[in-house]
């Protein structure tokens, strides 16, 4: 048998963990901008227990359109996507200048067996979606596309 040597490399503070059933249950239905939209809010979400923010990330969309060369009219889309699938929420905040000041309340994915449970119950709310908005049919996952598309 092969002895298996783990060596601790370069290690930083100051990172990001991303669950594998991200890539390997979630990314197949929402889609790769949507993949890449909840690693970014996760990226900037409060992880500092205590206080109102904790969970919460507050990134501007002007920001996420323009690193990621994403147009404004799909932002409410992934939103929409990660809100069906469960890995954010949203609350608004009244700030006085016309507008909501958006707080994307960032989950954390299901592990395996959760997802399994709630497979189901995701797809429906995301077939519900994308069935009053077509425009976005285009931003789903593959394994998604596949049940939308007839025959």
């Amino acid at each position: 048998m092969t002895e298996v040597h783990i060596r601790q490399g370069n290690v930083r503070s100051g990172f990001t963990l991303v669950y594998h059933e991200l890539f390997d249950l979630y990314h197949p239905l929402i889609g790769d901008k949507a993949t890449l939209y909840y690693t970014y809010l996760l990226r900037y979400r409060n992880n500092e227990q205590g206080g109102d923010s904790y969970g919460k990330s507050w990134q501007g969309r002007k920001g996420v359109a323009e690193k990621f060369q994403l147009s404004y009219s799909t932002l409410p889309h992934l939103d929409a996507i990660l809100e069906a699938s469960g890995l954010i929420s949203i609350e608004t905040k009244n700030i006085g200048r016309g507008r909501d000041k958006i707080y994307y309340v960032v989950h954390d994915p299901l592990d395996r067996e959760r997802f399994r449970e709630k497979n189901i119950e995701i797809e429906a709310r995301l077939v519900a979606y994308i069935a009053e908005n077509d425009k976005a049919k285009h931003l789903v996952g593959k394994v998604l596309k596949a049940k939308l598309t007839p025959g």
